[in-house]
């Protein structure tokens, strides 16, 4: 996944959760339409500038790769939180610890004020492509 094609994506209508769900579900076999509907609540930062739609797509992510599905199954759990933890160290190298949308743009998009400059700065289509492929490529590794 290059920025090209996240941004292809993103002019369909999906948001930076739902490619990155996308992306690793494709990777693993998994439905991505299921993968699409799981992190379609978050764009925007939740739709309230809150926590980054990529950010939680990559936890979404590595749900699909280390999530245990049976019951008691502390071994996969215990895997599961161990790559949470290596995910938000390897992001916070890359974005500090800034993990909401509006931290990450500099702008609040539920802001009419914000809003207009971060179409202006073309912010979503120069930002959040980037991080969605950082994002994508942290899960992978991990």
């Amino acid at each position: 996944m290059n920025e090209e094609k996240v941004i292809e994506m993103f002019k369909e209508g999906f948001d930076c959760g739902q490619v990155i769900a996308a992306a690793i579900a494709d990777d693993l076999g998994i439905d991505r339409q299921i993968a699409l509907k799981s992190a379609a609540a978050f764009g925007g930062g939740t739709f309230d500038a809150g926590i980054c739609g990529a950010y939680i797509g990559g936890l979404i992510a590595l749900g699909f790769k280390y999530g245990h599905s049976e019951e008691n199954d502390l071994l996969a759990k215990g895997k599961m939180i161990g790559k949470v933890c290596e995910y938000k160290e390897e992001f916070s190298k890359l974005h500090s610890t800034k993990i909401g949308c509006s931290e990450i743009l500099g702008y609040n998009l539920t802001i009419e004020e914000d809003s207009k400059i971060i179409q202006e700065k073309n912010l979503l289509f120069t930002v959040c492509p980037k991080l969605v492929v950082d994002v994508i490529n942290i899960v992978k590794d991990i």
